[in-house]
């Protein structure tokens, strides 16, 4: 299943209530972003903390993060 199949799927799932909860985290994660690029070196050196983080287990599991989501929003 594709990025969009499985994006369409669980929008499909939602309550109007829920959407419009994915509605608010979409518009903030998009006025947060700024309209900078990020160059090659800045990508590398937030690649080389990415795995820093993953071998200090820092990271979490995909379900886990979601879950949370759901909790943290009433989802």
């Amino acid at each position: 299943m594709s990025t969009l199949d499985t994006t369409i799927s669980m929008i499909q799932k939602c309550t109007e209530d829920e959407l419009q909860v994915v509605q608010q985290v979409i518009r903030q994660f998009f006025l947060n972003r700024g309209p900078h690029t990020t160059t090659k070196n800045q990508f590398l050196e937030e690649l080389q903390i990415s795995r820093g983080q993953h071998q200090s287990c820092q990271s979490q599991e995909a379900g886990e993060a979601l879950a949370e989501l759901r909790a943290k929003y009433g989802l």
